[in-house]
């Protein structure tokens, strides 16, 4: 499981910090050694899912950016 929070912290006062939002990853365990199946939850707007991720040839700041663009095409939809 991979958990990404966004942080706001007002001219780097960490007391003052407020979280935005907070990604999580999950590997659903229906993928191949090769190519992984993700479910990702926004704690703004619910779960979705990443297919076929390449998860040998690529890492898991390439899975975070795959999980963002996905949110993108649902927001345009």
């Amino acid at each position: 499981m991979l958990k990404i929070t966004v942080e706001l912290i007002p001219h780097g006062e960490e007391e003052y910090r407020t979280i935005l939002d907070v990604m999580t990853i999950v590997n659903d365990g229906s993928g191949t050694l090769n190519n992984g199946n993700y479910n990702y939850y926004l704690s703004k707007e619910g779960t979705r899912k990443v297919s076929n991720f390449p998860r040998l040839e690529k890492d898991a700041w390439d899975l975070i950016k795959e999980c963002l663009l996905n949110r993108e095409m649902w927001k345009n939809l």
